[in-house]
């Protein structure tokens, strides 16, 4: 049977079941139409080389096919066919419909530029609503600036997802196969910390069952345990080995894995860089214009990226300083270039926070949250001066006195909400939908910032900043209800700005802070752990509710919430250490992350490359999102998507259902549980009789090489770097003995509220978090 017979074939068998579903179009008319290849070629259900709409440009200089639906109605998306046999697909090319008023109307969405697939697949988003009953393929790219189209099929919108493409040589794999082979003992499919919850979700597996973590190379058993509540826990297994171990219960058997010194850090301290790197706005793996975008494509004004970033670096600076150099200094007019370029030979980390506070001043953004993440960049300044010019700081530091307290904005932002007032000084009663565009006590953590700032620049009214945090926690304590799931999950990737928040006032001003902060905090732990008494040790969205839901098929997608939880949760659990919740909140807060990586209902890792990009990952997402307004197909570790709530609690078989698409909102979640994860797991040990300084980090990433960092002393009140060696090839720990501590009256890691430190006799991590579990 010749490959023509068979896509045919394929076509006819992928919509037998659908075809109540999809549009029939009644009419079509192109540019221009070669030989016999017709216009109704391309919607007459027969995928073939022979059976093709084939148009070149018409006197305008452009190639399009245009289809008449019969009527209007809201479209979802479509499934194009395209090229000669599996080559030749059409490269660039948009999708637009006619509104109301005759007028054409792109849809963000469906913009495609650099195509290889012959059978794609392109949902529409809900920016905006495609009713119409006509729609029209422009194509601005393909070989000989001839398009070739073997079939066009149009789906409505049913509140359901778009059906996938079936099986057809040059598609994505389908639904049906890719759900086949997925072992039913669910873990996180690259690996563990050693020190760290090791646990995994055995659905089908019964209560009391024996489990055994086996040595995939040896054959030997090397821990047990019995399963409970569908749920098994080898935490205590930490082996000294750079084996792969599987676990198997009864019949079944998980994907292999490893377990290391911060493993996870290991294989994603570089993907998440990257990622920022590759997303930015213009310079990034995308070159042109995306609505909606300041700094990075598709951030509207809540990504929060400087938010997530200083902490990064903050929190483990020796990592983020040893990583290649990739990124060069890049301008463009009116987009960036109010601040000077940094020096080349700075951490890649710290040029992307010089990127993003360079856009909000280039182009004067005013909005409050863009302009209160310049909070961040002034408070780091003394760990970000050595790479970057003075006038920097002044620039920025300028801008920021003079626009916080301004109450307009001369831009016009998406979902604007209940945003009335920008006055970051006011206290802002109001929070946001599932769409996370409006998390409550955003100005919290950037006041106490600007406080700390102000303090440093000697300023009069440095107290005025610190009255904003104070009167602003002081309404959340009184008025927020944990029980509201707006509060917590239903925030979606911005839960983070609500606790982080909440921690630092209580942390750095414990003696200031409001009434009840301390019980609000501890009554946020017992809602989460409440909502997380599950086979999956998964936060719910409430009592009765897995995952947020909404009207429309893009409500929601929701990675972010997951990737971002462990950020909440140790921000909540450092300031209140001595709570007896907090074990059961470690725990919990690495099930989310370990739901990223395969331990949910789907068995795949949030991102569809996460075979090629995540060592040890062994499947990834259905499929990705192609265009977008973030344009993201080609960036690297992409967050494609997370389980629904028809997902759970067991419902593997509903597969590919609801929206896909990654977005730099739901990568900045994780780039914040980086940075909380680092703090938690620093600790910093100085023996000053022996002259001895010791440091336990995220730094082991390569086990089979002596690792460095650098920590800070303060001798006769100045500041020296000092070098730490790792105390053996695969060790936790890096030291340095013989140290003359003479006059020293300080030694440190990190910067600002991420800092661990010695001082005279005692240390900050110990009288200030007192672990509970993994040590």
């Amino acid at each position: 049977m010749n490959k023509e017979i068979l896509m045919s074939l394929g076509l006819g068998l992928a919509m037998t079941s659908l075809a109540q579903e999809k549009i029939e179009v009644v009419d079509a008319s192109a540019s221009n139409v070669f030989k016999n290849y017709s216009v109704e070629k391309a919607y007459d259900c027969n995928i073939s080389d022979k059976s093709r709409w084939i148009g070149k440009a018409d006197t305008d200089g452009q190639v399009w096919l245009e289809l008449k639906l019969g009527e209007k109605q809201e479209l979802s998306g479509v499934h194009i066919y395209s090229g000669y046999g599996n080559n030749d697909a059409i490269e660039d090319f948009h999708f637009e419909f006619k509104n109301d008023a005759g007028e054409w109307v792109k849809i963000p969405s469906a913009v495609i530029l650099g195509n290889k697939s012959t059978a794609l697949s392109l949902p529409f988003d809900t920016t905006i609503d495609v009713v119409t009953d006509t729609l029209r393929l422009v194509v601005s790219k393909s070989k000989g600036n001839i398009a070739r189209v073997k079939e066009l099929v149009v789906w409505p919108a049913t509140g359901k997802a778009m059906p996938g493409i079936k099986g057809l040589p040059g598609s994505n794999q389908t639904e049906a196969e890719a759900n086949t082979d997925i072992p039913l003992i669910y873990l996180n499919q690259s690996g563990f910390n050693l020190g760290k919850t090791k646990r995994f979700t055995a659905p089908k597996t019964e209560d009391g069952t024996p489990f055994e973590v086996i040595n995939k190379r040896t054959g030997s058993v090397e821990f047990s345990g019995s399963v409970t509540n569908h749920t098994g826990d080898f935490t205590e297994f930490n082996p000294d080995s750079n084996d792969e171990f599987v676990v198997k219960a009864g019949e079944h058997e998980s994907f292999p894995f490893r377990i290391g010194h911060w493993w996870l850090e290991r294989v994603t301290y570089q993907n998440a860089v990257t990622f920022m790197d590759q997303s930015r706005h213009y310079f990034g793996t995308h070159k042109k214009e995306c609505r909606a975008s300041y700094g990075w494509r598709d951030d509207h004004h809540f990504a929060w990226e400087l938010t997530t970033l200083v902490p990064q670096y903050l929190s483990n600076p020796s990592a983020y300083d040893r990583m290649p150099k990739n990124i060069r200094y890049e301008q463009r007019d009116e987009f960036n270039g109010a601040l000077e370029p940094f020096k080349e030979n700075a951490p890649d980390i710290v040029k992307l926070i010089h990127f993003g506070a360079d856009v909000i001043v280039t182009q004067e953004l005013k909005h409050a949250y863009l302009k209160e993440q310049l909070a961040f960049f002034l408070y780091a300044w003394p760990a970000l001066e050595q790479w970057l010019p003075k006038q920097n700081y002044t620039v920025v530091r300028d801008y920021v006195f003079g626009v916080w307290a301004k109450t307009s904005v001369d831009h016009k932002y998406p979902y604007p909400g209940k945003t009335k007032s920008h006055n970051l000084f006011k206290v802002d009663p109001n929070y946001g939908s599932n769409k996370g565009e409006l998390p409550p006590g955003h100005s919290v953590l950037p006041n106490l910032l600007m406080y700390e700032v102000a303090k440093r620049e000697k300023r009069d009214d440095a107290e005025r900043y610190f009255e904003a945090a104070y009167n602003q926690v002081d309404w959340m304590v009184k008025s927020l209800d944990w029980n509201d799931p707006k509060t917590t999950k239903g925030q979606r990737m911005s839960e983070h700005v609500t606790m982080t928040g909440l921690a630092l006032m209580l942390k750095q001003y414990p003696d200031r802070a409001p009434q009840g902060l301390e019980q609000k905090i501890e009554e946020w732990k017992k809602i989460v752990i409440g909502r997380s008494e599950n086979m999956w040790d998964f936060r719910k969205l409430s009592d009765i509710q897995w995952v947020p839901t909404g009207p429309k098929r893009t409500m929601w997608n929701e990675p972010g919430n997951l990737i971002g939880f462990p950020a909440c949760a140790l921000a909540a659990l450092s300031v209140t250490p001595d709570s007896s919740p907090n074990e059961r909140l470690r725990e919990i807060s690495k099930a989310q992350m370990d739901n990223a990586f395969g331990r949910n209902p789907t068995g795949r890792h949030f991102s569809y490359d996460a075979p090629r990009e995540i060592e040890g990952c062994e499947l990834g997402w259905y499929k990705f999102h192609h265009g977008g307004i973030g344009q993201l197909a080609n960036t690297r570790f992409v967050f494609d998507a997370a389980p629904k709530n028809e997902h759970y609690p067991y419902n593997p078989e509903v597969g590919n259902v609801g929206w896909y698409e990654g977005w730099v909102n739901f990568n900045t979640c994780f780039n914040l549980s980086l940075a909380y994860m680092a703090y938690d797991d620093t600790e910093l040990l100085v023996d000053k009789k022996k002259g001895v300084i010791r440091l336990k980090a995220p730094l082991n990433f390569d086990y089979d090489k002596l690792e460095k960092a650098r920590v800070q002393i303060v001798r006769n009140g100045k500041l020296e770097d000092i070098e730490l060696t790792e105390e053996n090839v695969n060790s936790a720990w890096l030291s340095i003995s013989g140290v003359d501590f003479s006059g020293v009256t300080e030694v440190s890691y990190g910067y600002g509220y991420f800092k661990r430190f010695w001082s005279g006799e005692s240390s900050d991590f110990h009288n200030q978090l007192k672990r509970k579990i993994n040590k």
